[in-house]
């Protein structure tokens, strides 16, 4: 199987050559950069000199790891299960680096007991956070993809026509980039699919706090309610979407003891730890929600916007979670082309952010990702233009529309 480009150099190229219309801001809609809680971390913290003169304590501190046990108490009632030290803690440089690791040491787990590790299938959604597909490929294991759409019943049929050895499952609740909440069922499938393989779970969580009218039930509170009973799994967490903190590279693993254990030996001999002044400003983060409760606030004025503004574009609808608009269109290429050539406006194509199945259909074609993550006035006019080249109206003819 061919890598599969970055789907950020596969944007850049599609741009390329094409300029942007003078007099029209361009405004970047491909990335999920939230701009929606600017101002909640805490730069005094950062500017301790001294803290940056040291290493990293490996582990983060007792600060950051109260704050992150505290987080789980207090968001998912998992209170038991961390007294019973059920459940691990790990600090990670983010959610990317931890999807890598947690992938390679499965695949690496299935190579050391003799199941072939070039053999080993990653079971993932499709379409998918890119990084889930470029970790199972740079370990040399198969990609096998389900549709989360389908339910219990598609994952379950992945998993089969996996064969054996299956390294690791992996979910995403809220769904990246569709925006779908899991029903508890989904995640029991899921859950007992990865115990029968003895693969790891590795659910995705980092859109958690991101909710629009409910929030996700949590992988923890269902555990810690009994409703699923898991064996290796690992939980990801981070301040990137949570507290629109991409730049910190802060986040953190929970689960089960020695899965998490596994992880830390590893990020701890061949990783990145977390930096004195990153650790103190990320507890504080993770202590606060009423910063979260803000931007999400200013997420769902987005969403309001978008439902006003484009509720009779074809294909419009609001997602359960996240701020990712998933948009149909003809051809999703040609209209970024065209959106960025017209309108001055970035959006992702939705291919570049899938894979072709069996059938040869790449289930993100005919699609645009379109990320609601600026405040109200420019995400205001941002819609106008998309709606603009959308419907190929002019947007100065809808500036009435309410804000």
């Amino acid at each position: 199987m061919t890598p599969l480009a970055s789907a950020f150099a596969r944007l850049r190229a599609l741009h390329h050559g094409i300029d942007a219309p003078a007099g029209l801001a361009p405004v970047h809609l491909h990335l999920g950069e939230s701009r929606l809680g600017a101002g909640a971390v805490d730069a005094t913290l950062l500017a301790d000199a001294d803290g940056w003169a040291r290493y990293p304590v490996l582990g983060g501190t007792p600060e950051l790891r109260a704050a992150y046990t505290g987080w789980l108490r207090r968001r998912f009632a998992a209170g038991r299960l961390l007294d019973r030290r059920t459940v691990a803690v790990e600090p990670t440089p983010g959610t990317k680096q931890a999807v890598a690791v947690a992938v390679a040491r499965a695949v690496e787990r299935v190579r050391g007991a003799g199941g072939g590790g070039g053999g080993a299938a990653v079971v993932m959604p499709n379409p998918f956070y890119p990084t889930y597909h470029a970790a199972t490929e740079a370990v040399g294991a198969r990609p096998v993809f389900y549709d989360p759409r389908g339910g219990g019943p598609a994952l379950r049929a992945a998993v089969a026509a996996a064969g054996a050895p299956v390294a690791a499952v992996v979910v995403c609740d809220p769904g990246n980039p569709r925006g779908e909440l899991l029903d508890p069922g989904f995640l029991r499938t899921a859950t007992r699919a990865a115990v029968a393989r003895d693969a790891l779970l590795l659910v995705d969580e980092c859109y958690t706090d991101l909710w629009l009218t409910h929030p996700a039930a949590g992988y923890l509170t269902l555990v810690e309610r009994g409703v699923l009973e898991p064996d290796r799994f690992l939980v990801l967490h981070t301040l990137s979407k949570r507290s629109g903190a991409p730049g910190l590279r802060s986040g953190f693993v929970t689960g089960d003891p020695a899965t998490v254990a596994d992880y830390a030996r590893h990020n701890q001999a061949c990783g990145v730890s977390t930096p004195l002044p990153v650790c103190a400003a990320a507890a504080l983060l993770w202590d606060d929600d009423a910063h979260v409760e803000r931007a999400r606030a200013a997420l769902a004025a987005n969403w309001a916007l978008a439902d006003r503004l484009l509720a009779d574009v074809p294909g419009y609808r609001r997602a359960d979670a996240g701020f990712f608009l998933w948009l149909p269109v003809d051809d999703d290429e040609a209209a970024a082309r065209h959106l960025w050539r017209d309108q001055a406006l970035s959006v992702m194509p939705g291919r570049y952010l899938a894979a072709e199945g069996p059938d040869g259909t790449n289930p993100g074609a005919g699609h645009l990702r379109v990320a609601l993550v600026h405040d109200g006035p420019l995400m205001r006019r941002a819609l106008l233009r998309l709606r603009a080249g959308l419907t190929r109206t002019d947007p100065l003819l809808r500036e009435d529309v309410p804000a």
